[in-house]
């Protein structure tokens, strides 16, 4: 699979702050890669631990159906500058799993702050999206679903990011009806 780039709108801006956030998604032969680059110094990165809330830190967010054909649910990967991960599968914003720690560790996240920037790569294993979709495989040409997100909460400069906008007055990530389409070559 060729990689590919997404960039994100900030339609609920209220201070002028939108980091140019580039998510790059690819493939190797074990999984998808994620490799995301955020313009942006001095994170917020208060959450050291995985499975917290790290949207309340300058976080970015990839939700994606990996198997829009045969499932109704998705994942949410969530992380902050620490390379810190809450992850869920997901019906939707109520009913979810959240995956193990030993689960979220299987990512290898990797994340570098730099100066003026931040880094996280990652890669979700096959094997792990075949656990909870029994049934998926990958075939080149297929569809996937997702939005990616950038969001701070509790950042000097609150922000929320995205790339399909949900069509909501205020933001509200957990719509996966407004997920794009991404065909997978």
């Amino acid at each position: 699979m060729e990689s590919k780039k997404f960039t994100l709108m900030y339609p609920w801006d209220e201070n002028g702050y939108k980091p140019e956030v580039e998510f790059e998604l690819g493939m190797c032969d074990t999984g998808f890669t994620m490799h995301i680059l955020v313009p942006e110094s001095n994170p917020r990165r208060e959450e050291t631990k995985h499975l917290n809330y790290v949207h309340l830190d300058s976080c970015v967010e990839w939700f994606v159906n990996f198997a829009p054909e045969i499932c109704d649910r998705y994942f949410n990967f969530e992380v902050n500058a620490n390379g810190v991960m809450n992850v869920a599968f997901r019906k939707d914003r109520y009913e979810f799993q959240l995956l193990t720690p030993e689960e979220v560790e299987s990512l290898g996240i990797e994340a570098v702050i730099h100066q003026d920037s931040w880094e996280i790569s990652y890669i979700v294993p096959f094997t792990l999206i075949e656990k909870y979709i029994p049934g998926y495989q990958f075939k080149e040409g297929m569809a996937i679903r997702a939005n990616f997100y950038k969001c701070g909460e509790k950042t000097e400069q609150p922000h929320f990011g995205v790339w399909k906008h949900p069509g909501t007055p205020k933001p509200d990530f957990h719509r996966p009806e407004s997920f794009g389409e991404i065909i997978l070559k």
